[in-house]
């Protein structure tokens, strides 16, 4: 699923999940301009200022913590997408669960 404002959706996320509850969020960080604008990337980029890299990790973290979420767990998930029948693609996804 690919996400065009996924500021949006953490929004949503915020709105939809009660006091205690749990969120959980799975990720490859891959970001690409043909499904998300690049103004709307949370990482994944150079700060223009600094030239220090800006992490998609480190930037969901700030986000949901600003939407009053505390990260309860982190793992690294591994899965292959079928792109047809003689091509699958390997990745390595980032799990997190949080806790409003």
């Amino acid at each position: 699923w690919r996400l065009p404002n996924p500021l949006s959706c953490l929004d949503g996320l915020a709105k939809l999940v009660n006091k205690g509850g749990i969120a959980v969020i799975v990720t490859p960080f891959s970001w690409f301009e043909h499904f998300t604008p690049k103004q709307n990337w949370i990482g994944g980029y150079y700060d223009s200022t600094t030239n220090e890299p800006v992490l998609s990790k480190d930037r969901l973290k700030d986000c949901m913590e600003e939407r009053g979420f505390e990260r309860i767990h982190v793992e690294q998930m591994p899965l292959v997408i079928r792109e047809h029948q003689r091509k699958y693609q390997y990745i390595v996804s980032e799990a997190t669960g949080w806790r409003k």
